[in-house]
């Protein structure tokens, strides 16, 4: 049998361009040693490999989360690399690892492939942990977001499961699930407010009933309105619990009422929905009576007109209209109005189930399908961040079929330049499933199209469609002070093809799109565009021109946060600094001095 090199073979930069195959690729690799070993013991040699293979992809993307999950990935690598010689010296039959090792490159080394990986493993954990201080110097939020890191690297979960009293513990899991709760990133507060739920013990049943209803609030903002419910219906349970010696409820029992009742709104089922508020309101009717709070209230208005809507759909108009005086139960204007209203007070299901009343009525409106096209995809990115491929698939699909019918009757309307936003948002969905190739002619039909006055206008992204973008426009959308950015849906194209031409293995064309977007910025655009720029520029191996350019977008943001812009600044930076050969320094690298980076302040 050939002996193999596989240290010369394997140990190779991956191409940035096929870091998704890589990454899928190191992760089989990864999931079968750990099968291996569970059944013989495996070779430890294998499961280094793919988790140093795993952090040196992190490591390329130079992004802040990327530098932890690499970092976390090279200490778990050091740690298999560091266990007991009897595991990892156990020699192998001759036929078998013997024939793949050279025994006098092994002797070199001294202690062999393990220990090799070690020797080298240590020095890349320092570059990144320091490339990492220095992003933390200019860095205002927390480093990492905790739901997107392996279970075994949360160390905010772990040591305060560790150690404290199981209150405690309890009581800082919640803490952290509100911040997230507060941000709408509903799968984040979820889970950790499902940790927190878990950790209560068997006599807080205050917080017991306060984490449950807050969990089923986050899961229904999410669409998964079937666990909802589930933990809805415990919320009531120990509600009642603890008021069973009152002579009335309080405030948050009419409030789990209330939550329940929109869950089986969301659901279809609007009689028992409508008991379930009325309740609500009879549970305290004092509080109701004096207008302190108008969120119960609004609530059940929502909950009559979409009765109204259900019914006015399966045609018994004549009983919709008997909800409300003097009001058309079968105008889609009707409905279009209240899914803008539901849609400005972040109530994703609402919106969606308003939205499909106004196609019942009117199925050719472009504005209608274009909206509900939008709404599915939000909630398709819900439903796969909650694990819920079903609903992701389903959520899907709508969204695909009602941006082809929008895009159709556009063209059937015969009023092609006024689809320019459907189109950006179209490849944007296209690019945020995965579809990067399919993405392509369509962004492209975006920036072929002359610049007008239209581009600028644009986009208005806000913080419940903040879950259909990728995650460096997700980011911006949380900079934004009203959590509402303004884009130039021209720009946005670009970014896009940039991306998806990166994405599909074309980076001369990547390059030259980025060069035609420089072109196309001036000094009249949004200072979002020069962060766009950036994004592209970053995307398509250029770091030192994304530094200026992000520079260039902070500039113009001096009168407003800027922190976002000055972050990017500095993983360019870092960037610069990964990406500078380890020899002789016969390349001259852009590199900023300390003035400079701390002048963005």
């Amino acid at each position: 049998m050939e002996r193999v090199d596989f240290k010369q073979k394997w140990a190779q930069p991956v191409p940035v361009d096929r870091m998704q195959e890589a990454e899928r690729f190191y992760t089989d690799v990864l999931k079968a040693a750990c099968r291996a070993q569970e059944r013989s013991g495996g070779l430890p040699i294998v499961q280094t490999c793919a988790v140093a293979g795993l952090g040196e992809l992190y490591l390329l993307r130079h992004d802040p989360k990327s530098l932890v999950k690499a970092a976390a990935l090279f200490n778990t690598a050091l740690e298999l690399c560091s266990q007991e010689d009897s595991e990892n010296d156990v020699a192998a039959p001759e036929d078998d690892l013997s024939m793949l090792i050279d025994p006098e490159e092994e002797g070199r080394q001294g202690g062999g492939l393990l220990a090799d990986y070690k020797r080298r493993l240590s020095p890349r954990r320092e570059k990144c942990a320091a490339a990492f201080a220095r992003l933390l110097q200019t860095w205002t939020r927390d480093a990492a977001d905790i739901a997107d890191m392996p279970e075994a690297h949360r160390p905010q979960i772990d040591a305060s499961e560790e150690g404290g009293s199981s209150l405690e513990s309890s009581e800082s899991l919640a803490s952290q699930g509100y911040a997230y709760l507060k941000d709408d990133e509903y799968p984040k507060a979820a889970f950790l407010l499902k940790k927190a739920l878990a950790a209560c013990g068997d006599k807080d049943a205050e917080n017991r009933a306060k984490y449950s209803q807050d969990l089923g609030a986050a899961l229904r903002k999410m669409g998964d309105v079937q666990q909802a419910v589930i933990h809805l219906k415990g919320a009531l349970q120990e509600r009642i619990q603890l008021n069973h010696e009152a002579d009335e409820g309080d405030v948050a029992t009419a409030q789990a009422l209330a939550l329940f009742g929109a869950c089986l709104s969301a659901g279809g089922q609007f009689d028992l929905a409508h008991a379930y508020f009325e309740a609500a309101e009879e549970t305290l009717p004092m509080y109701f009576d004096d207008d302190s709070d108008p969120d119960f209230s609004e609530g059940r208005k929502v909950n009559d007109l979409l009765r109204m809507a259900s019914l006015a759909r399966e045609g018994r108009t004549a009983e919709a209209g008997r909800i409300f005086a003097n009001v058309d139960p079968s105008s889609p204007d009707l409905y279009r109005s209240l899914a803008s209203q539901t849609y400005d007070r972040g109530m994703l299901m609402e919106t969606i189930q308003f939205h499909e009343a106004a196609s019942a009525f009117a199925p050719d409106n472009t504005s209608n399908q274009h909206n509900m096209a939008c709404m599915y995809h939000a909630r398709a990115q819900h439903a796969r961040d909650a694990g819920n491929d079903d609903v992701y698939d389903e959520m899907v699909r709508l969204a695909e079929k009602n941006f082809q019918q929008a895009i159709s009757q556009n063209r059937k309307d015969g009023i092609p330049g006024m689809g320019m936003g459907l189109l950006a948002e179209y490849g944007n969905f296209l690019c945020r499933t995965g579809r990067w190739a399919d993405a392509v002619p369509v962004l492209r039909d975006v920036v072929a199209r002359p610049k007008s006055a239209e581009d600028a206008s644009g986009l208005i992204y806000n913080q419940m469609e903040m879950t259909t973008l990728l995650d460096e426009i997700k980011a911006e959308v949380k900079n934004a002070k009203d959590r509402s950015l303004p884009v130039s849906q021209r720009h946005f194209a670009y970014y896009l093809l940039t991306r998806a031409l990166k994405e599909t293995g074309e980076g001369e064309k990547a390059a030259e799109t980025v060069r035609e977007f420089q072109a196309d910025v001036d000094s009249g655009d949004k200072p979002f565009s020069w962060s766009l720029i950036g994004y592209a520029l970053r995307h398509a191996g250029r770091p030192e021109e994304a530094s200026a350019a992000f520079m260039r977008a902070f500039d113009r943001e001096r009168s407003s946060e800027g922190d976002l812009a000055r972050q990017n600044f500095t993983a360019c930076v870092v960037s610069s600094d990964l990406n500078k050969p380890d020899g002789p320094e016969g390349q001259q690298t852009y590199k900023p001095s300390e003035e400079e980076i701390l002048d963005l302040d």
